[in-house]
Parts: C-alpha cells; sequence; structure tokens
C-alpha cells in the first residue's frame, strides 16, 4: 500500500452549523489540502444532486464519483488525517461502526439539524 496516492475527497459540510464549522476547520487545517471542504450553497449543491436540507442534515463526502453520507464520510475523512486514522480503524470495526451510525443518524445529526433548522427560522434569508 506503501507509494499508492490517494484521490482528492471532496467534503460537502454545513458552514453555518457553529459546531459543523469548527470542526471541519480543525480538520482543514490538518489535511495539507489533501481534502476539498466545500460548504452548502446554491452552486455547491448542484454538483451534488441532494437538497439544501438533506445536505444540512448529515455530513456528505464524495470519492470518484462515490457518495458516502454520515459516518461513512468521517471515516473517509480519518482516513486522511494525522491523529484520527487510528480512530478510523477502531470505528470502522463492525460492532462499532453499527453503534455509531445509531449514535450519529438517530441522535447527533437530528440534535444539529434541528439546531440548524432554529437558527434559519431566527435569521430571515434576504430575498432581493
Amino acid at each position: 500500500m506503501y507509494g499508492k496516492v490517494m484521490a482528492k475527497l471532496e467534503v460537502l459540510y454545513n458552514s453555518e452549523c457553529p459546531i459543523c464549522d469548527k470542526e471541519i476547520k480543525h480538520y482543514e487545517k490538518i489535511s495539507s489540502g489533501k481534502i476539498l471542504y466545500t460548504p452548502i450553497s446554491p452552486a455547491s449543491l448542484g454538483s451534488w444532486g441532494i437538497s439544501e436540507g438533506q445536505a444540512a442534515e448529515k455530513l456528505h463526502a464524495r470519492l470518484d464519483g462515490k457518495t458516502m453520507v454520515g459516518v461513512d464520510a468521517f471515516l473517509e475523512i480519518w482516513s486522511r488525517l494525522p491523529y484520527y486514522r487510528v480512530l478510523s480503524r477502531i470505528v470502522k470495526m463492525p460492532p462499532i461502526k453499527f453503534v455509531a451510525n445509531i449514535v450519529y443518524s438517530k441522535f447527533l445529526a437530528p440534535i444539529l439539524f434541528g439546531l440548524h433548522r432554529s437558527r434559519q427560522k431566527r435569521v430571515p434569508k434576504n430575498d432581493a
């Protein structure tokens, strides 16, 4: 596996979520340009083929035409980051990944998405 060049991973994330944005900024800082981080916007959504709500609901990543969502997206990111590679290997173990998917899909993602929707209701968008 030595000498193998990894394709550039693209990550679509919710920059309006303070927690999401802080986490992605941290990843960006340590990823040495190996990962392309793209905030959700009308322009960025076009090539992903998903709605703004779907994009904000869970983290999305794309590699060589394959889209990963949620825990799978995190695992792909972590596998490319120093310090996180070990975490990626651990979370990939079937029993741990099973629990991680439940925790992310049933608790963390819905809570963060709910907070995102609350923020959107408080801040009116300019329709001009």
